[in-house]
């Protein structure tokens, strides 16, 4: 009988340091978000605090700039996206991304929002939303970046405007997703 049970030690000893890591506070927030094109054949990091600066301001760098004009994205409308908050309930939104449908939204985020190896990219977006929201009940692209379990967060920049077109059908599908 002894024998089986050590079988068990590593599945509840990576539990409990997952629990440890996922639980933790600031201490895995995205310092940088990776801009990413042509399948990452080019690759620019931009700092979260020169985002949050974009966002606030419109003040853009050099970077920002060129990944702006590569995305072919308005920048008033992803500073709107940016700085959009949103009201959740933690217990809801939770239960919203782990049903069928929010399986769904996060694996095709996660196509184009990634950690650096691709792995797990989902996983780690459901997290950081649900972190985001924890604190105060609200969520924004800054506060969900904040949270991200990795220091960096991988954005295939050319692809942005089909993140844009994803982020805009959830809100307008929101309803389905707490139901």
């Amino acid at each position: 009988m002894k024998s089986r049970n050590w079988f068990r030690l590593p599945g509840i000893f990576l539990g409990a340091m997952a629990g440890v890591v996922l639980t933790g506070t600031g201490a895995f927030a995205a310092d940088r978000v990776v801009v990413s094109v042509f399948g990452g054949a080019i690759q620019a990091p931009i700092n979260v605090k020169d985002l949050a600066t974009f966002a606030e301001t419109g003040k853009k760098t050099k970077t920002i700039a060129q990944a702006v004009g590569v995305s072919d994205v308005n920048p008033d409308t992803l500073r709107g996206l940016m700085t959009l908050e949103l009201g959740v309930d933690v217990a809801q939104l939770a239960n919203a991304l782990y049903s069928r449908t929010g399986y769904t939204v996060a694996d095709s985020i996660g196509e184009i929002v990634t950690t650096r190896s691709g792995y797990e990219s989902d996983k780690a977006l459901r997290a950081a939303l649900i972190l985001a929201a924890a604190d105060d009940g609200r969520i924004s692209f800054l506060e969900v970046l904040e949270a991200y379990p990795t220091s960096d967060m991988y954005i295939q920049v050319d692809k942005i405007n089909d993140v844009v077109n994803r982020v805009e059908d959830l809100l307008e599908n929101l309803q389905d997703l707490f139901n």
